[in-house]
């Protein structure tokens, strides 16, 4: 079974900070790259990367129905 190190663009951190920018989300990745969202997961562990977290105001929550 294939790991993130074996997806060259997992194991490059820059790579795969790029491809965090264009995507946005572990699972929009794994679907490019053909793999499992977990093998996303750990590579973006192992190279210290997260994605991006919005705060929503009361406002918005309140029309969300949050």
């Amino acid at each position: 079974m294939k790991t993130w190190r074996d997806i060259e663009h997992l194991r490059d951190r820059t790579a795969l900070q790029t491809l965090l920018e264009e995507e946005k989300t572990p699972l929009r990745i794994a679907r490019r790259l053909g793999c499992s969202r977990e093998s996303v997961k750990n590579a973006m562990k192992h190279h210290g990367l997260s994605t991006k977290k919005y705060l929503i105001g009361d406002d918005m929550k309140r029309k969300l129905r949050l």
